[in-house]
Order: C-alpha cells, then structure tokens, then sequence
C-alpha cells in the first residue's frame, strides 16, 4: 500500500488511511489541517473527555496539568522501584525452564508501576488489563474495540471504580495523579467529573498497554534473530536502549491513530480528502517504510538513527515515552542479567487492528550459574 496507495479510503472503515512515514508526519504534526477532536460529538464513554481527543490550546492546557509526574526527572526516580519490581517479578519464576513473559513480567509491571502513580490498588491488576484490553480492541478483554458490550462493560467498569477513588481522594489527598488532578484548574474551574474520568482512564489505558506489548514484542525480536541478540548482549548496558529504539519501530506497540478529522478540503497523496472526513494514521506502516529506513523490514538491533514515530509525533506525542522506555529498558535488563539463554516456544498474538502485541509468549530459558566459592 505505501507504494501503490500510500493515501487510500476504506469504505468499510469510512475512513481515509494514511500508510507512509512523511505523509504520517504531515497528520500528526499539523492539528490545524487534522483535528483530533471529532466533528460530531455524542460519544458518552470515559474517553469522550480526555485530551486525546483535544486539540491546542485546549489540549497543550489539560496536558500541562500531569506533566510534572512525566518529566525526565520524575520518571529517572522511579528505577529503584522498577528494577526491585522486576526482581520481584522474575523471582516467582525461579527453577522454571519456560513461563509465560507476558503474564509474568510484561503484564504485572507496567501495570503495577502505573497505578501506584494514579494511587490505586496493584492488586486490582487483573480487573484493570481486563477493561483496558476490551477498550483498545484486543482479545484479552472482549475484543469489540468500542462496537459491543464487552467495551461498554468496561467503559462502565473503569467510570465506578475511578468514580470511588475520586471520592475518597476528595475526602483524604494523597501524593498521586488522581489527588493532583482533583486540586487542578483550566480556565479558571475545577475538572469536571467526567473531565476526571477521561484523565483517569487515558492515563490507565496508555500507561500499561504500550510497555507491556514494547517488552513482549522486543524479547520475541531478539530471538528470532539470534546474531543481533549476541550483538545486544556482549555491550548490553550500552546496546540495550538502541535494541528498545528498534523493538519500537520495527513492531510499533500502536499500529494505528485512527481518530483524526480534516479540518479543511486538502490533496494529499494525490487524494482529495474533504473537511470533516475522518483519517487514520497507520504507524506500523510508517515505521517500515523503505525511503525513510534503509532495510525497514529487517530488525537491526543497533541501527541509528532511528527516527520512528512509535510514540506519535507532534502536539500529541505519547506523554509516558519516558516512563516507557525507562520500564523497558529496567526490565529487560533484569530479564536478560538473569538468563544466558533463552528462546521462544509459543507466541500467541493478540486480534485487533489497534495494537501489535502478545497474549501469551512462553520463553525457555537458562539460568545464569552463580559462582558460590
């Protein structure tokens, strides 16, 4: 499609789709020309707020109301407790010769480490991987990506459950994201509770689904190609953020955006795409195309540079990119310190257009010998 029909209207999705890295750039980039805000609005789920679905000033406004907890510096200090929550993790796997990483590590980290910022209960985590799995369209969690009641049910989940850790925020404010949120302004005005929710749930969804599939997707990368995880692990401190880099981009953990709206009549692609019509930008597409990076299909686990658009671009660009990378780049290392070999024998991917990841991936592996004398 990206040399044929690099700009192509699905009528199925009623929607245009853009497949090359410039032309993605081009929508992500330019909110003026492609709104994120939807032209009709009724859609009454959590989401329906969140600044996702803003543009500037609007959004640059409600953004600016979580950065501080998504600087590099606040992020750099949650290491310790990520790499101890790795430790941790992998412990429970000690003497097997194969387990599940998905279940294991990429699951249950991310989604610890997101919730005690929100300051919600950890142990929840099963209740939260199921909703936000039905939410984004994948098969964990009821897979109608929006269209059924799997989707509604936990739409209607996540609104009761936020809906009584703002409450008790409201009563005793803790050091989090949702006691933070609840002391905010824009404009001059408290967030509304709806406003709260799509905060809430945004930062729910984004901050567990994008690591979890970054670290299954990069372990499988590394062995399919063996010679780049030898290359990976005879410098890996120094290799280990360049392999996260590549894992992004050759298997994008978001495959597509698919909510943006042209703002005015445009040419594009040599397509004309009228105001109003919606269009979705393909960023797994994006990241394998030939004219940007040279051997696109193949994973080079030190290649540089690597100017991918994983994490969007633009006013939009993933607030968590960090904290992503840093989860990443702990975890993987305390997964591969821990094994001087592994392999992997089942890999069960994920359905659903939104997302590239794995449900389960079963990794044999070898225990490092420790040295006792």
């Amino acid at each position: 499609m990206r040399e044929t029909s690099p700009v192509y209207f699905d009528k199925d999705w009623n929607c245009w789709n853009i497949y090359t890295y410039d032309y993605a750039l081009q929508a992500l980039r330019n909110p003026s020309v492609f709104s994120s805000s939807p032209p009709i609005q009724g859609s009454a789920d959590s989401l329906s707020s969140s600044m996702i679905l803003m543009d500037p000033p609007k959004h640059t406004v409600f953004r600016s109301l979580v950065n501080r907890f998504f600087t590099a510096r606040a992020v750099q200090e949650l290491e310790p407790r990520i790499e101890s929550l790795a430790e941790t993790l992998l412990r429970r796997v000690e003497g097997e010769s194969a387990f599940d990483f998905v279940g294991s590590l990429a699951v249950p980290l991310p989604v610890t480490v997101i919730a005690g910022l929100l300051g919600v209960p950890a142990e929840d985590m099963s209740l939260f991987k199921q909703w936000t799995d039905s939410i984004v369209g994948v098969d964990g969690g009821g897979g109608d990506g929006g269209s059924g009641e799997g989707y509604r049910s936990s739409q209607q989940g996540l609104v009761e459950y936020f809906g009584r850790i703002i409450e008790q925020r409201r009563a005793q404010p803790r050091n989090d994201l949702v006691s933070q949120l609840l002391t905010s302004e824009v404009e001059g005005r408290s967030l509304t509770a709806k406003e709260l929710l799509g905060f809430c749930t945004l930062l729910l969804i984004a901050g567990n689904e994008t690591t979890t599939n970054l670290l299954s997707s990069t372990v499988k990368a590394l062995s399919d190609n063996p010679e780049a995880c030898g290359k990976l692990l005879s410098n890996l401190n120094d290799a280990l953020p360049l392999a996260i880099e590549e894992a992004l981009r050759y298997y994008s953990p978001v495959q597509v955006l698919p909510h943006r709206f042209a703002k005015t009549d445009m040419v594009l692609g040599g397509q004309t795409i009228r105001a109003g019509e919606q269009v979705a930008v393909w960023i797994g597409s994006a990241n394998r195309d030939e004219r940007k990076f040279p051997n696109a299909g193949k994973f080079v686990v030190d290649r540089r540079p690597n100017e991918h658009i994983a994490f969007g671009s633009g006013p939009h660009m993933c607030l968590g990119a960090t904290l992503a990378r840093l989860e990443a780049k702990v975890a993987l290392r305390v997964f591969l310190k821990r094994f001087r070999w592994f392999r992997v024998k089942e890999a069960h991917m994920l359905s659903g257009p939104l997302i590239y990841g794995f449900r389960k991936l079963v990794v044999e592996v070898e225990p490092r010998r420790v040295d006792s004398s």
